[in-house]
C-alpha cells in the first residue's frame, strides 16, 4: 500500500506504525525477554536505562502525541473534524487547572489546537504519576494557555487519536482498492 501513497501520507503511516510497534513491544514484554537480554547496544548503559524507564515512558508519550497530533494535521484534521470535535469535548471534560487568555477561546476553549501546539513546540511537562502539563503561547499577542491532563486520561486520549488514524487508514485503503 505504501507505494501508492504521497510523501505526506507515507510519513503519517510510518510514524503511526512506529507508535504501534512500540505499543506491541510493551504489550509483549520486550524488556523482560531473553531476546532483549541478548541484545547488544553501542552504549551498554542505554540498555539498563531503557529497562529502568520502560517503553511507555514520557518520551514515548510525547513522540506518540507528535505522531498523532502534529503530523496528520493537514491530511486528517478537516476530513475528520467531527472526530476531532469529540476529542476536544473529551479534553474539556478531563483537563484541569486550565487558564487561557487567547481571544479565540471565547466562548469555547480550543483544547486540541492548544495541546497540538504545545506538543509541536515541546512545551509539555510531566508531573510523574500525576499529570501532563501542556502550555501554548503567542508572545506577539501576549496570549497564553495552560492545562493539565491527569495521566489516567492520557491513554484514553491516545486511544481516541488512534481511532481517527485507523479510520483514516481504512478510508485510504478503500479509496486505493486495497484491504488488510
Amino acid at each position: 500500500m505504501t507505494a501508492s501513497l504521497t510523501q505526506k501520507q507515507n510519513l503519517l503511516f510510518q510514524s503511526y506504525f512506529t507508535v504501534v510497534l512500540l505499543v506491541e513491544l510493551k504489550n509483549n514484554s520486550l524488556l523482560e525477554s531473553a531476546y532483549y537480554e541478548d541484545m547488544t547496544f553501542g552504549a551498554q548503559w542505554i540498555k539498563e536505562e531503557l529497562r529502568s524507564i520502560g517503553i511507555d515512558n514520557q518520551g514515548c508519550a510525547l513522540m506518540t502525541l507528535y505522531a498523532m497530533l502534529v503530523l496528520p494535521r493537514e491530511l486528517v484534521l478537516q476530513a475528520y473534524s467531527a472526530e476531532y470535535d469529540d476529542i476536544d469535548v473529551f479534553l474539556q471534560a478531563n483537563t484541569q487547572n486550565t487558564t487561557t487568555n487567547y481571544r479565540g477561546d471565547d466562548p469555547t476553549i480550543k483544547f486540541l489546537q492548544h495541546i497540538r501546539n504545545a506538543v509541536s513546540h515541546g512545551h509539555v511537562e510531566f508531573d510523574p504519576n500525576n499529570v501532563v502539563v501542556f502550555s501554548d503561547e503567542n508572545p506577539r499577542n501576549n496570549e497564553s494557555f495552560t492545562t493539565e491532563l491527569p495521566l489516567t486520561h492520557l491513554g484514553p486520549l491516545i486511544d481516541r487519536l488512534q481511532m481517527v488514524h485507523i479510520k483514516y487508514i481504512r478510508d485510504l485503503q478503500q479509496q486505493t482498492g486495497q484491504t488488510t
